[in-house]
């Protein structure tokens, strides 16, 4: 009967899908991280820029990925 399957079996799928992304997502991430830390340790407010540069840059791309696609 569907709707009666323990709740670990109904999590199972959409877990799964946010470990996968994050796990693709990783070496992204680690690398804007140590990025924004080297250059806040440089000087604190260089941090910000950068964190806040990076994440501008990766909101751009994926907008121009997005008007790319066919469809």
């Amino acid at each position: 009967m569907p709707g009666k399957e323990p709740l670990t079996v109904r999590l199972a799928a959409p877990l799964g899908a946010v470990a996968g992304a994050l796990w693709r997502a990783a070496p992204v991430l680690l690398g804007w991280v140590l990025v924004s830390v080297g250059a806040w340790l440089a000087w604190p407010p260089a941090g910000f820029l950068t964190a806040g540069g990076l994440l501008l840059a990766d909101q751009v791309a994926d907008r121009l990925t997005i008007r790319r696609r066919p469809g």
